[in-house]
């Protein structure tokens, strides 16, 4: 278990919470697994391409997820750097796990390849929340999650040896299951994400690519509205 330091509240006072890997259920958030252009497995949003770029940022309200009791699905949404021509995912958000009728949502950040910490904070659906990354050095990243609705902030230092600063995001994510593969896409209803940037402009002055989650048979999982500077949605079809 790591211990780190975050904000609360419009003080600023710092306190310890302890941060554990999401491991523990086996969740993660991947790389895009691009079926085509414009077509992915597991990510839907958008996507800017060209870099470097060394900060992302987006903010969303928490969606409800629609959980049967026979459900096992999980959704991750976040903003990022890299995953798209790049090995390594620097990111935060949210990572929501539907298990047979109950619902768990959890906030977290990862450095893809290492693994997904869950961030112990609250998260409800309905919250009002902004995700940053920002590259602040070379190798260094800091990762701020606020939750406005609560009232607390998180932000932690990273690094990461093979960041290429390729792309800049925000997602909304079918998880991966470690040895298993992507789970099933938990049913969000609508995402919709607003003041996304990336190098501190919006994000599409980038001309991003809009990116479609598809089966493996290229059924609809989630698709992207239009984009109009830094807002769009994101629409769940099916798991």
């Amino acid at each position: 278990m790591k211990r780190l330091a975050i904000s609360v509240g419009a003080a600023s006072v710092l306190a310890l919470v302890a941060v554990t890997p999401a491991t523990a259920n086996g969740l993660r958030a991947d790389p895009i697994r691009r079926v085509r252009a414009g077509n992915a497995r597991n990510w839907a949003g958008y996507v800017a391409h060209g870099g470097p770029f060394t900060s992302a940022a987006t903010s969303w309200v928490e969606p409800s997820i629609t959980c049967g009791s026979t459900d096992d699905s999980a959704l991750a949404v976040f903003a990022g750097i890299d995953g798209s021509g790049s090995s390594t995912v620097e990111q935060i958000g949210t990572l929501d796990i539907c298990k047979k009728g109950a619902v768990q949502h959890n906030a977290f950040f990862e450095m893809f390849p290492r693994a997904a910490f869950n961030i112990g904070k609250p998260v409800r659906a309905g919250d009002s929340l902004t995700a940053s990354v920002v590259n602040t050095a070379r190798r260094k990243f800091t990762l701020t999650l606020t939750n406005h609705t609560q009232g607390w902030t998180f932000s932690t230092i990273q690094r990461s040896r093979n960041a290429q600063l390729a792309s800049a995001e925000a997602i909304a994510e079918a998880p991966t299951m470690r040895r298993s593969g992507i789970v099933a896409l938990a049913n969000f209803g609508t995402v919709n994400f607003g003041g996304t940037t990336a190098n501190g402009q919006a994000l599409g002055n980038f001309n991003p690519e809009a990116v479609t989650m598809v089966t493996a048979g290229g059924a609809t999982m989630a698709s992207p509205s239009g984009i109009s500077g830094g807002s769009f949605s994101v629409a769940w079809q099916h798991s």
